[in-house]
This record gives structure tokens, C-alpha cells and sequence, in this order.
């Protein structure tokens, strides 16, 4: 239902790509650290155009969502 494919829209956020090897070698604090430090929490820094995307999907599935539970 919703378009898992969104690597176009997130090209201009920066962003380092862990190897399974580098997670490895963290402790689960570190791990656990790099997680929370990767949410994005203030819709500013998100791009404008996976914003509308996320959005849309989600107009979407409530519509969807809505109408199946009509009488």
C-alpha cells in the first residue's frame, strides 16, 4: 500500500551508511546512541519533496482505512 521507495526523495539528507562489520564492532550503547541520533524530529530537515510523498501515502491509507469501515 504505502511506496517503501523513497531513496530519490531522500538524496539531499546526509546520511553515513553502516556495514552490519561497523555495527558489530559498537557496544549496544553505541548502537543503541547512533539510533536515536538518526530520527528526524523537526519536519524542517525534511526534504520538501519525501515530506509530500510520506504525506500523500498516508492520505491515502486514511481514506482507504475510512471508507472500508463505512456500514
Amino acid at each position: 500500500m504505502f511506496d517503501l521507495d523513497l531513496r530519490d526523495s531522500l538524496s539531499s539528507m546526509p546520511r553515513k551508511l553502516w556495514t552490519a562489520a561497523e555495527l558489530d564492532e559498537m557496544t549496544p550503547a553505541e548502537v543503541d546512541q547512533l539510533f536515536k541520533a538518526s530520527i528526524v524530529r523537526d519536519l524542517d530537515e525534511v526534504p520538501p519533496a519525501f515530506l509530500a510523498r510520506v504525506r500523500a501515502d498516508v492520505e491515502a491509507h486514511i481514506a482507504a482505512t475510512e471508507a472500508s469501515q463505512k456500514p
